[in-house]
């Protein structure tokens, strides 16, 4: 039986059925997008915005309803803008997308082939700031506000982490109301916290030992506090299902959730700290990993 719970990984929206406790930001965020063409989707790393998107959103949407181009950055935002454009384009688009002419032409003749709304989601958006130039920058808000200013249906969504917001004043200083619609994607509550547990253990039929969700949530959430770090919480969840696994194989072929499994599995920080010596042995050079991890 495959995991259904996602380690590291992002959501998308095949895991439709095992996305829980996020309703109400998926509602939002559903309602958000209709209020304007931009939308800035924000929050600490590790708070599942990708997911949120990619899975949450996504599944509001019928396939009719919109035409969704996720862009990362790669070598240039305007050119990985370019080729998603051209992997979805009915019509062949044989010349260079650079110009505003060219970017309004493309994105035009997107949505003549399709009849729907299209969506440019910019996932770690961030990656302008860290790797990109001054020129590269100047050149997207160029074309951005060319595409705002025109009559095309599409809308923009940002997805990035919070410490990078302030590198979006030259945003806001050219394109009037940038930050007008904006979200702050939050840490997961405990209850919240306790339906990403139970919610895909009951779809799979994995049972769970009474009081066990409570117990694991003690051991991630620190005293005091009423949130849970999303990585950490998928990151042991994983480990407790490999746990079960491996003892329904020796008990019976019936996956069980138990108590004794968090002893068993100890703390989160010992299993990120395995995942990492694993990765890092199976490099070509793991001495000269271990030391760039130093810096």
């Amino acid at each position: 039986m495959k995991s259904p719970f996602k380690f590291l990984d992002s959501y998308t929206k095949d895991d439709r059925e095992i996305f829980f406790g996020r309703d109400h930001e998926i509602e939002e965020l559903y309602q958000r997008v209709f209020e304007g063409k931009l939308l800035l989707v924000y929050g600490a790393s590790g708070t599942g915005k990708s997911s949120l998107i990619h899975c949450g959103l996504s599944n509001k949407f019928q396939e009719t309803d919109w035409l969704p181009l996720v862009i990362r950055r790669g070598d240039n935002l305007l050119s990985s803008m370019a080729t998603s454009i051209k992997s979805v384009s009915l019509t062949e688009q044989t010349g260079q997308i650079i110009t505003e002419v060219q970017f309004k032409k493309a994105v035009r003749s997107l949505y003549l082939d399709h009849y729907k709304p299209l969506f440019f989601i910019f996932d770690q958006f961030e990656e302008l700031f860290i790797f990109g130039t001054k020129e590269e920058d100047e050149s997207f808000i160029k074309i951005l506000k060319s595409l705002l200013s025109a009559d095309l249906q599409c809308k923009f969504i940002f997805i990035l982490r919070e410490e990078y917001l302030g590198w979006l004043s030259t945003f806001e200083k050219s394109i009037s109301g940038f930050f007008d619609n904006k979200m702050r994607i939050e840490k997961m509550d405990i209850g919240n916290a306790r339906s990403a547990i139970e919610g895909p253990c009951k779809i799979h039929n994995i049972d769970v030992e009474e009081g066990f969700a409570e117990n694991m949530l003690q051991k991630l959430c620190p005293p005091k506090e009423s949130e849970v770090e999303l990585t950490y919480l998928q990151v042991y969840l994983d480990k407790i299902f490999k746990l079960a696994t491996k003892d329904s194989k020796h008990e019976s072929n019936h996956i069980m959730f138990r108590l004794s499994d968090l002893d068993k599995a100890g703390n989160v920080y010992d299993i990120l700290g395995s995942f990492l010596d694993e990765q890092i042995s199976h490099m070509s050079d793991p001495e000269l990993a271990m030391t760039v991890l130093k810096f």
